[in-house]
C-alpha cells in the first residue's frame, strides 16, 4: 500500500496503550527488513531517516526506496524524517513525498524553538504532512547532533502543553532522561513526568533513545505514555555485528549476497522482537 501518515497509527497506539516502532534505516535493505517484518507481524511501522543517511542518499532517493518497498505490503508504513535541523532539508522532504517530518529546534530557547517549529508546521500541514517537535533536550549522539548528558533538559508538562498549543505539532518528543546512542551509565528516567505528560495532553508522545534499555524499562515507558518508540543505534549495531559474524565464520568466502542475507535475517529478528515488546504486533 502507499506510504501513510503516522498520525492515525500513533493515535491508535496512544488509545491502546502500546507503541509503534520507529526504526532508523540506513539503506534499501534495512528499509526492507523493517517493512517485511512489519508485514509478517501485522504491525504498523515507521521507517525513519536521519541526517547522515540523507547526506549519503538524498531525500528523493530515500522516499522512492520506501515507496517501492511499502507498495508490496498491506500494513500501514510511514516514512519519517528524524531530527530535522535544517529547514531546507525538511522542506525538501515534504516536497519529495515524506508523509511525516521532525523539526528539532530543541537546542534553541523555548520561544525560538516555538517560532522555528511553527514555521515548519505551517508548511507541512499545507502539504498534508505530519510534524513531530521536541521540547526539552535529549542527550546523546544522533549523527550530527551531540548533546552532553549535563546539557540535557527534561520536559515539563506545562511546557509540552504550551509548545503544542503554539506550534500545532502532531506528536511530541519528550525529554525524560533517555539518550541517543549507547548508555554508558544507567539513565535517570523521569517516569512521573511521562505519566503527567500523558494525563495532561491529548497528542501522542515520542520516546527517543530506545537502544539499550532493558525490556522491563521499555514496557514501563510504553505503559506510562510513549506511543512512538525510536530505535537507531540498535539498527546499526545489529547490521554491523551480523556482517562481522558472518565474515569471521566464512573468512575464505567472498559472496557479498550471503553476508547481506545474514544481516537482513538478524535485523528482522531484532526488529520483530521490538514489535512484540512494544505491543504493536497484530495491530495493523
Amino acid at each position: 500500500m502507499p506510504l501513510v501518515s503516522p498520525i492515525e497509527m500513533l493515535r491508535a497506539a496512544r488509545e491502546g496503550r502500546y507503541a509503534v516502532g520507529a526504526f532508523n534505516a540506513v539503506d534499501y535493505m534495512t528499509i526492507e527488513a523493517v517493512v517485511h517484518e512489519a508485514q509478517a507481524r501485522r504491525a504498523p511501522v515507521i521507517v525513519q531517516t536521519s541526517s547522515g543517511v540523507i547526506k549519503r542518499f538524498g531525500v528523493r532517493a530515500l522516499a522512492a526506496m520506501a515507496r517501492d518497498i511499502a507498495a508490496e505490503t498491506t500494513v500501514p508504513v510511514a516514512l519519517h524524517l528524524d531530527h530535522g535541523t535544517d529547514a531546507a532539508v525538511i522542506r525538501q522532504a515534504i516536497a519529495c513525498g515524506y508523509p511525516s517530518v521532525m523539526i528539532d529546534a530543541s537546542k534553541h530557547p523555548f520561544d525560538e524553538n516555538v517560532r522555528r517549529t511553527a514555521e515548519i508546521v505551517q508548511a507541512a500541514h499545507a502539504a498534508g504532512v505530519a510534524v513531530e517537535g521536541e521540547v526539552g533536550v535529549v542527550a546523546g549522539v544522533e549523527d550530527d547532533i551531540v548533546i552532553k548528558a549535563d546539557k540535557a533538559i527534561y520536559t515539563t508538562p506545562e511546557e509540552a502543553v504550551e509548545f503544542q498549543r503554539r506550534t500545532g505539532v502532531d506528536f511530541l518528543a519528550a525529554a525524560i532522561g533517555t539518550a541517543h546512542g549507547f548508555y554508558k551509565v544507567a539513565p535517570r528516567l523521569d517516569i512521573d513526568t511521562l505519566v503527567a505528560l500523558r494525563e495532561n495532553t491529548d497528542f501522542p508522545l515520542v520516546i527517543h533513545g530506545g537502544t539499550g534499555l532493558p525490556e522491563d524499562v521499555v514496557r514501563r515507558l510504553v505503559a506510562s505514555g510513549g506511543s512512538k518508540f525510536n530505535l537507531s543505534t540498535q539498527i546499526k549495531q545489529t547490521y554491523i555485528d551480523a556482517m562481522d559474524e558472518y565474515i569471521q565464520a566464512h573468512r575464505q568466502e567472498y559472496d557479498i549476497l550471503k553476508v547481506l542475507k545474514h544481516a537482513y535475517d538478524r535485523l528482522r529478528e531484532m526488529i520483530g522482537g521490538y514489535m512484540a515488546l512494544l505491543g504493536s504486533e497484530g495491530k495493523a
